[in-house]
């Protein structure tokens, strides 16, 4: 008798836990990919990137830079390629900060202004390594990646925070 009512509540308490939830892991994970590719996937402007940088990131006298300019700084980009972009620099100079975000019409162009971007990076290595060697961390831990139509290029105090905010809109 008492094998048979322990077997009933075994029985009865698989029962319950099966019943529970109604999502196997898989469906759970499916649900769980295809809401972060949504929210990723969302229409955003990299002005809005680079404000949500600038909200948690101090920059220096953050003074945004036109398009017309972008030739001072980034030597040989095509700008007649980029569909939007935002890019920040410290407008004293007496910080290596930096924060871009350039849309291209699509990835190869993207790909191909890589170098012209690396080259201002060291640029600026070149200068603030004896300008305010206190500052250099900054271009040490650098970001400049490439993201499918996407580039960007971070020098802050925190670059690992900067990235992880870009790809909350670029994944």
């Amino acid at each position: 008798m008492k094998r048979f009512i322990a077997g009933l509540i075994i029985a009865a308490s698989v029962l319950s836990v099966a019943s529970c939830g109604g999502n196997t892991a898989a469906e759970t994970k499916k649900q769980e990919t295809e809401a972060t590719e949504a929210a990723v996937k969302k229409e955003f402007k990299a002005s809005e990137v680079t404000a949500a940088i600038l909200d948690e990131i101090t920059i220096a006298s953050a003074f945004e830079k036109s398009v017309d300019s972008f030739n001072d700084f980034f030597t040989d980009l095509d700008t007649e390629s980029l569909t939007d972009s935002s890019y920040y620099i410290c407008a004293s100079g007496a910080f290596p900060d930096e924060i871009a975000v350039f849309k291209f019409k699509d990835a190869e162009a993207a790909k191909a202004a890589e170098p012209t971007v690396k080259e201002r990076l060291e640029s600026q290595k070149a200068t603030y390594e004896t300008y305010t060697p206190d500052e250099f961390y900054k271009l040490e831990g650098a970001v400049l990646e490439v993201k499918d139509e996407y580039l960007y290029y971070l020098v802050t105090s925190d670059n690992d925070r900067a990235k992880e905010i870009v790809k909350s809109f670029i994944g």
